[in-house]
């Protein structure tokens, strides 16, 4: 079976290390043993715009869809008990009890100390709840959480995290592992991150990028080439004009299969 609570505990007490993995997962030797984790054969993930503001054009198939079309093929799903990054980190603005959902006949492993079987209908009410918590999902097939979870097969599932910006590991600090391995953490073919309007250059944009791809030319923001399309600029931008959209024609859906399904299988 899979990890138990009280392992669980006790490598939320030795959280903080994860703070100094990431600042030198692109220093030889380290490179090498964070590959293990963060290469791409190892982590594919990508952040899912499901902001209200988003317009979506009528030839995309809308990201919410998307995700409940995942829910709705695994063949099990397992709704985590708490997130571990909001645990780890004390977090006091978001709810710590709305853990990952994990999709697909591996999810089985997890053991009942850490995570819940759930129904199709209980696991959209997870993905509304956290929605309505203004959590951003990313979809991935992340060997870390083999690991974490406990589970034995690594091509039969799939996680949707429900990530914040204050504690998510992958929301922070993350611009050495995506220098390293651009392709494990991937805006979406269509997403768009643009600066627009009136911008003062007040710098509230900057800090938040979880890869530092944001910086001040002037009295403007300009959005680098490594965005990875979580939208964090946008929502910390007060006076909205740093926007999110999605082109038309846009093939969400097929870039996720192509992507991050690829050798996986939920079903």
């Amino acid at each position: 079976m899979g990890t138990k609570k009280y392992q669980v505990d006790f490598a939320l007490k030795l959280w903080k290390l994860t703070h100094w993995a990431k600042r030198i997962g692109d220093i030889t030797p380290f490179k090498q043993m964070a590959g293990l984790i963060a290469s791409e054969k190892n982590f594919c993930g990508s952040f899912i715009p499901v902001d209200e503001e988003i317009e979506i054009p009528p030839s995309v198939v809308a990201p919410r869809l998307i995700l409940e079309d995942y829910i709705k093929r695994a063949s099990h799903r397992t709704i985590i008990h708490e997130c571990f990054c909001r645990a780890g980190e004390g977090c006091e603005r978001y709810p710590r009890d709305l853990g990952c959902l994990l999709l697909g006949e591996a999810s089985r492993d997890v053991d009942p100390s850490v995570g819940r079987p759930a129904t199709v209908e209980e696991s959209m009410e997870h993905l509304d709840r956290g929605l309505a918590a203004g959590l951003l999902p990313m979809l991935g097939h992340l060997r870390i959480d083999q690991a974490v979870f406990g589970v034995r097969e690594f091509s039969r599932f799939l996680t949707l995290c429900f990530c914040c910006e204050c504690c998510c590991v992958i929301r922070s600090e993350m611009r050495r592992l995506v220098g390293a391995y651009p392709r494990s953490l991937v805006r979406l073919e269509g997403v768009r991150v643009e600066v627009t309007g009136e911008c003062v250059g007040c710098g509230e944009c900057v800090p938040v990028c979880p890869v530092e791809n944001v910086r001040l030319s002037g009295d403007v923001a300009i959005i680098g080439e490594m965005c990875v399309g979580c939208g964090s600029c946008a929502r910390a931008c007060s006076r909205g004009v740093i926007k999110v959209s999605i082109e038309p024609g846009s093939r969400l859906h097929e870039d996720i299969r192509r992507r991050i399904e690829t050798g996986v299988d939920i079903e």
